[in-house]
This record gives C-alpha cells, sequence and structure tokens, in this order.
C-alpha cells in the first residue's frame, strides 16, 4: 500500500479525508495525507487527526516516510485500521514553511548567479533558514 501524497497536487489544501490502513503501537498509516513528513531541510507539517465525527482528536506529533508509507505518530491511542479520519494540518505553519521554501530557493538563484556557487544543504526553521 503507497500512501497518496495530496500536497503533491495541492499545496494549498488544509483538510482531507483519509483511512487507516495500518497501525504500529501510536503510529498510523493513512491511504492519503496531506501531512507532509519533512525533508529536504524542510519541517515536518503540524496538525490533528480526529475520527468519528470528530468525537476523537488526536495531535500528530511527528512523521515518518517508510518506503512509499507516510507513518503518523499521534499523542493518544490509534484508530482501528479501516477507520476514516479527517486530517487537518496548521495552514499558518504551512504557509510560513512554503514562503521560506520559495525564498531560500530565490536567495539560492542569487548567489549562482552573482559567485557562481551552488547551495547544496538548507535549513528551515519556524523563525528563521
Amino acid at each position: 500500500m503507497k500512501t497518496k501524497l495530496l500536497y503533491h497536487t495541492n499545496s494549498y489544501m488544509y483538510e482531507c479525508t483519509a483511512k487507516v490502513v495500518a497501525v504500529d503501537g501510536d503510529d498510523i498509516a493513512l491511504d492519503a495525507t496531506i501531512f507532509y513528513p519533512g525533508g529536504g531541510g524542510q519541517m515536518a507539517d503540524h496538525g490533528v487527526i480526529s475520527w468519528e465525527n470528530q468525537i476523537y482528536q488526536a495531535t500528530v506529533l511527528a512523521m515518518s516516510k517508510r518506503e512509499s508509507i507516510v507513518w503518523h505518530t499521534l499523542d493518544c491511542p490509534p484508530p482501528h485500521v479501516g477507520t476514516e479520519i479527517v486530517g487537518t494540518i496548521d495552514w499558518d505553519f504551512r504557509y510560513q514553511m512554503m514562503r521560506t521554501h520559495t525564498a531560500l530557493h530565490i536567495l539560492c538563484g542569487i548567489i549562482w548567479k552573482e559567485f557562481g556557487v551552488q547551495v547544496t544543504g538548507g535549513q528551515m526553521h519556524p523563525d528563521r533558514a
């Protein structure tokens, strides 16, 4: 099973429904996700997952991508396999990361143009990069 990465097709989406396809301790794998798990110097999304008409809600503490599956670590016992969930990201945080990511690409282009030096890595934080 491969997690469909919804953030690849619509980075402005902030909420989605998905189905739990696997559970491993406090980690769940979904058939689709809007949560970016982090990587390439960019931080992972923040947000919550709710189920059973928002009766239950869990904060997503961390994410990891194992092969082609994104695992979401929750702060409480997870829903069972087959449960439909609603995932909601912290939109303000996502938008800040998107803007910072774009600004870093512009900066790297200027460094290349002006100095002929390629930037090969970077790290983003909510307040700096």
